[in-house]
């Protein structure tokens, strides 16, 4: 399978888990949870867990990440061996490697020729206040990990079956970078028409970005800023690439109605902890 992170720097755990949960376009929905006790399909309460784990932060930097966004992909030739049961035990795997301490939500969707799990994955341990990251290294021991309990207990998924962290042929610096090219020459003239089509439509930047996530493209950030998107197959593409310059984005109103809503709820479950805090040392003088 392929495994993809795309890290959010705002608060927007409301915006994502409704879409990992409307868009599943299931008629009886496969979710997964860990660490929550809200129905799968209450996207409130949902929301509500992850704003109480992230009011327990213990260190606050600039560039802190508030949640990711990841990704299980399986190839589309072997979508007729794919059960629920498999994909059950597929996502509790991944959150044993991924690492129990963390707050997941998750849901199957199957509105591309494939089956792909998307989870929303909180920034921080569960009510501890520190950072559920995940760094290259252990991303790639994790990648392997999966890959080898997939080939161990579902060997029918052939296709789907990435090589991670084996040779691959050698091919000459000239060979390598023109294949890279011409492949994102295809992909970029293939995605043009869809990003510059969404953009004439939205009203806002996260309305863009709304409009980019229905069309199967999410996008990258960099120090909390939209930069470009990921095509399903993993490749960047900054928006300039595709016909829209950093003056044109920015032309966008912002709506930070949720991010703004968000930060200001977590400020004031941080302002809860305090006061429970000094009421309980004040009882134990």
């Amino acid at each position: 399978m392929i495994y993809k992170i795309l890290t959010r720097s705002t608060p927007s755990f409301q915006s994502l888990i409704t879409y990992i949960s409307k868009e599943s376009k299931n008629t009886e929905p496969e979710i997964f949870t860990h660490n929550l006790r809200s129905d799968g399909l209450d996207i409130e309460g949902l929301t509500k867990e992850y704003l109480v784990n992230e009011s327990f932060r213990a260190f606050h930097r600039s560039d802190q990440k508030y949640l990711n966004h990841e990704i299980l992909s399986f190839h589309d030739e072997d979508t007729s061996k794919i059960t629920p049961e498999l994909l059950q035990d597929i996502a509790q795997k991944y959150i044993a490697l991924r690492g129990n301490e963390g707050v997941y939500y998750g849901a199957v969707h199957r509105d591309q020729n494939h089956a792909h799990i998307h989870f929303a994955v909180s920034g921080l341990k569960y009510r501890t206040g520190r950072s559920h990251h995940i760094p290259k290294d252990k991303l790639q021991e994790l990648k392997i990990e999966l890959q080898a309990y997939q080939k161990e207990k579902y060997p029918e998924l052939s296709k789907s079956l990435p090589k991670h962290g084996r040779g691959k042929e050698y091919l000459t610096d000239r060979q390598w970078y023109a294949n890279q090219k011409e492949k994102r020459n295809i992909q970029k003239d293939d995605m043009r028409d869809t990003i510059l089509s969404s953009f004439e439509q939205a009203k806002t930047q996260n309305g863009f970005l709304e409009l980019l996530r229905d069309s199967g493209f999410h996008h990258y950030e960099r120090k909390g800023i939209a930069q470009g998107i990921i095509s399903p197959d993993g490749m960047k593409f900054r928006f300039t690439r595709l016909g829209i310059t950093p003056e044109q984005f920015k032309g966008l109103p912002v709506d930070q109605t949720e991010e703004l809503k968000a930060l200001s709820e977590i400020e004031s479950l941080r302002q809860q902890h305090t006061v429970s805090k000094n009421s309980k040392e004040e009882i134990e003088r």
